[in-house]
């Protein structure tokens, strides 16, 4: 990557800020202002006869005026005034307000939340449909095990379980009670 000249001026955008960097200006300056501010401001070239200059000037809110630096020539002036018109035209999407700064940054954050939030409750309704369905289910399966659990221990003469459930018994005694 080469280097730019060092007495070349420069203009660019950094972190929402533009950056003018002119050391061929008669006093040379480096100048920055909030994009933000470039909302409603006008570069100009005013020509000042006294001191044989021409000045690259900011309007703000039409009366207020910014001097940033003067040229020798009109020509040194003009190119600045032109890169900085090329610079704020390639911004695109980066020049808004605070008000609009803060919308733009939190809308995709809210449809990624919005799908997020869909997903969340479909799956809600799945678990608790599965849950719903399992549960209505549940006394006839509780049924069954009591079923088999009777026809698995037995029962006695008189209806209670057999005494001996859970004590080790011979094949030909347990054969013989069933």
């Amino acid at each position: 990557m080469a280097k730019a000249n060092k007495t070349t001026p420069s203009v660019k955008i950094v972190d929402s800020k533009l950056i003018l960097s002119l050391p061929d200006a008669l006093e040379p300056v480096v100048w920055q202002m909030d994009l933000e501010q470039a909302q409603s401001a006008a570069f100009t070239i005013k020509e000042n006869k006294k001191a044989k200059s021409f000045n690259l000037v900011l309007k703000v809110h039409g009366e207020k005026t910014e001097e940033i630096a003067s040229f020798a020539d009109k020509q040194s002036a003009m190119e600045v005034l032109m890169e900085t018109s090329e610079t704020l035209q390639n911004a695109q999407g980066k020049i808004y307000s605070a008000h609009a700064a803060s919308a733009q940054t939190s809308a995709p954050k809210s449809e990624k939340g919005d799908k997020l939030g869909t997903f969340l409750a479909a799956v809600l309704v799945i678990i608790l449909v599965f849950s719903w369905i399992r549960l209505s289910s549940a006394p006839e399966k509780l049924a069954n095990i009591k079923r088999t659990q009777k026809e698995y221990y037995g029962t006695t003469a008189n209806g209670s379980p057999r005494e001996s459930a859970g004590v080790p018994v011979s094949a030909d005694d347990f054969l013989s009670n069933r």
